[in-house]
């Protein structure tokens, strides 16, 4: 493969990976001038806490890509261990990819943790007054319809 194919196919997953984002609803997300050589570093700009690196290989060199971000992160984001490799696995189409995220396993944890809701929520006063006054709504409407 030549040179520019490869940057241009780099390219064309890193737009892949903004438009999922956007398309999420997550917020504008662009592609940084360079692939993060210049001031800005990653090879997505986005709102989202997390520094991206993006990888389209056939063969990824797994821990050299993982302190690449690591490095990227380090530099250009005010969270150094907020980063993450986005990687597209090459044995499925382009034009719909199977594509995953590898981050710190500590950064995972807390993301489980903010996005994790209890399963039954105590009622305040003010819900458990709702619901009465919903039942005794709902009473009367039956004794209407009787």
């Amino acid at each position: 493969m030549k040179p520019k194919t490869r940057i241009e196919k780099g390219k064309r997953f890193e737009t892949f990976i903004c438009q999922e984002i956007e398309a999420e609803g997550l917020g504008k997300s662009v592609r940084t001038p360079g692939s993060g050589s210049g001031l800005i570093k990653g090879d997505i700009f986005n709102n989202l806490d997390f520094m991206i690196e993006a990888k389209n290989q056939k063969k990824l060199q797994w821990w050299q890509s993982i302190d690449q971000a690591k490095q990227q992160a380090q530099i250009g984001n005010k969270w150094a261990e907020k980063w993450a490799l986005v990687v597209r696995d090459s044995r499925t189409p382009e034009k719909n990819p199977e594509v995953y995220a590898v981050i710190d396993f500590w950064q995972w944890l807390k993301l489980l943790k903010t996005a994790e809701q209890p399963k039954i929520k105590k009622p305040d006063r003010e819900m458990k007054y709702k619901i009465e006054r919903f039942v005794e709504y709902g009473r009367s409407l039956l004794k209407e319809f009787k």
